[in-house]
């Protein structure tokens, strides 16, 4: 208690009342003074008292302490709760940390302190959870003074009465006496209650090493998000655009959530903070959706899960746009829960794939493994079904920041793929002169280079899970057009066709080669075999179009016929099998009427 009216001064929210001591407080010294097996039945639900002297700790706990009461109506108010006569039966809490997980009803929790003798601190009510709503706080001392705080994230943050990120009430508990605390409490969020009795010296130190450490933290997050974004900037590729913005998702949300972001970002509009946390929650999942289907190439390799995420990603795209509709105590416990199914989902694809020696896939696994422990023990904070915020709250940062650090190291591992897969294109081009690899008549490559790098990408096909599709090209009714054309012209219609369906080829990877004779073949590196049907009716139509004359030809002009084959067919276990089986579908169409393509 202080020792004199200045030091009262300072606590400027506080209304404090001197007046006697009503005739009910006699009554009730008189009552306590009956044998305890009397009121064993009455009092069995008060948490013990906390007495402090010169060497109490600097940072207290309330756990055990505290007694609770659910407000179901809602209705009480403190002079309810307050009066001698009151009816109101509060239970006793665990030695656990007071969490009622999602619950939206209105909680009165109390306490009560006695100095044995004089402090030399002051000392403050922590509640290191900024996301209660609304809090309010009412105390009342052995002199018979009373005050109360009335604060929450859902009032300016100019009404609370100790400027810090989350809720600290002053007690007037420097001189000798007791105090009784009562706290009613009411969310639509998480009702995590971390109480805490602090020194003055010791909240001045938490706050400061938080200040460092938490700034530390966000601007190494801050680091990488502009790492990311610039690398996109120089590369231009969607995969690393869809990582800064989950990055920059997950570190407001982060900013938010730490009480930083309602202290000096919006102080001024605390409805906004709650709806942005939906939000945010919302932007990350959506982009992380995004981002493991290009990173983990989930349409090709696990085309139903691929479904199952790009559901999820709409389904998140829904609920961002709910909080206007749908009070936030029910989007609350959703938006805790449903991260959990989807980054197992991720984990496991990235599980199989990491089995079968895909890199990246072992890249992606490890840095989830750290942030799906750290979501799912914030999760079961909020859900009250963990104690410790602290513990909850730093296992979070840790998981997304090695998270954030491991999947920048995969995606420069990714350029450096690229870098080397650009290089490997350049020596094979390189090699297709210097070993004369190269058809003269047409200027495609020849059937040496072709078989080689068929080979080459079967190989790798099988190594990496990626599709590879075959086209066989037959230019229809050759012979008949050398035998009325003769030969010169011929080789003339060979080079022209060989040119044209190599301009149907958009991707340095893709490769087309004269087989033999009239015959081409083309190979399509990481392409399925819808992909490779798209190509085959460009490359037929651009003949076609071309408009040389044949007479001969049922279609009086110079056509070709193509046969299709991809190893996504589960009979195909060889490249000469994947080979036969575009030969076969090549002699299918051309008994077809030619002209066609067959697959």
């Amino acid at each position: 208690m202080p020792k004199d009216s200045e030091t009262f001064e300072r606590i400027e929210t506080s209304r404090i009342r001197n007046r006697r001591l009503p005739l009910v407080l006699w009554t009730a010294l008189f009552v306590l003074a009956l044998p305890y097996s009397l009121l064993a039945d009455s009092v069995s639900e008060q948490g013990p008292v906390l007495r402090l002297d010169s060497h109490s700790a600097g940072k207290i706990p309330l756990r055990e302490e505290i007694s609770y009461f659910r407000d179901t109506e809602g209705t009480l108010t403190w002079e309810d709760i307050s009066a001698s006569d009151s009816e109101v039966e509060f239970k006793k809490n665990s030695d656990r940390m007071p969490n009622f997980g999602y619950d939206s009803a209105p909680y009165w929790l109390k306490f009560s302190v006695e100095a044995e003798e004089s402090l030399s601190e002051e000392r403050f009510l922590t509640l290191e959870y900024p996301h209660i709503d609304y809090v309010d706080v009412y105390w009342k001392d052995s002199k018979g003074r009373e005050g109360e705080f009335h604060t929450g994230d859902m009032l300016p943050f100019k009404e609370r009465p100790v400027v810090e990120r989350y809720f600290v009430f002053p007690l007037t508990l420097e001189d000798k006496g007791r105090i009784e605390v009562f706290i009613r409490v009411k969310t639509e969020g998480s009702l995590t209650l971390p109480l805490q009795l602090v020194t003055k010296s010791n909240l001045d130190h938490s706050s400061r090493i938080s200040l460092l450490i938490d700034g530390i933290y966000f601007g190494a997050l801050g680091v990488m998000v502009f790492y990311n974004f610039f690398l996109f900037l120089g590369i231009r590729e969607k995969t690393y655009i869809y990582y800064v913005i989950l990055i920059f998702a997950v570190t407001y949300f982060l900013v938010m959530s730490s009480g930083y972001g309602f202290w000096f970002l919006v102080p001024n509009s605390p409805k906004f903070v709650n709806s942005s946390f939906i939000m945010a929650t919302c932007i990350a999942m959506i982009f992380l959706g995004l981002f493991a289907e290009e990173y983990l190439q989930t349409r090709d390799t696990y085309p139903i899960l691929h479904i199952f995420i790009r559901g999820l990603t709409i389904v998140w795209a829904i609920v961002a746009v709910l909080p206007v509709f749908v009070p936030l105590k029910y989007l609350m416990p959703l938006t805790s829960i449903l991260p959990i199914p989807e980054i197992l989902i991720l984990m496991i694809i990235s599980l199989v794939q990491s089995v079968r020696k895909d890199r990246k896939a072992r890249i992606f696994l490890s840095a989830w493994m750290f942030s799906l422990v750290g979501v799912f023990i914030f999760s079961l904070n909020r859900l009250g079904l963990f104690d410790s915020e602290e513990i909850a709250s730093g296992m979070l940062k840790i998981g997304v920041l090695s998270n954030v650090i491991l999947l920048s190291l995969g995606l420069v591992d990714r350029i450096n793929t690229f870098q080397k897969e650009k290089e490997e294109y350049k020596e094979k081009a390189d090699k297709l002169f210097e070993l004369s690899l190269m058809d003269p008549l047409t200027g495609v490559a020849n059937r040496r280079f072709f078989d080689q790098e068929l080979e080459r990408e079967w190989n790798r096909s099988v190594r990496t899970e990626r599709p590879l599709s075959l086209l066989m090209i037959d230019v229809d009714f050759f012979k008949a057009y050398n035998d009325t054309y003769g030969h010169l012209k011929g080789d003339q219609v060979l080079f022209r066709v060989a040119q044209a369906l190599k301009e149907c080829l958009n991707r340095s990877s893709d490769m087309i080669a004269r087989y033999g004779g009239e015959e081409f073949s083309v190979i399509l590196p990481d392409t399925p075999v819808e992909g490779a049907i798209v190509v085959a009716l460009n490359m037929l139509q651009t003949v076609e179009d071309m408009g040389i004359p044949h007479s001969e030809s049922t279609f009086t002009r110079v056509t070709v016929s193509i046969g299709v084959s991809s190893n996504t067919d589960r009979d195909i276990h060889s490249y000469q099998e994947l080979l036969g089986l575009a030969d076969k579908n090549l002699y299918d169409s051309k008994a077809f009427g030619r002209n066609h393509i067959r697959h």
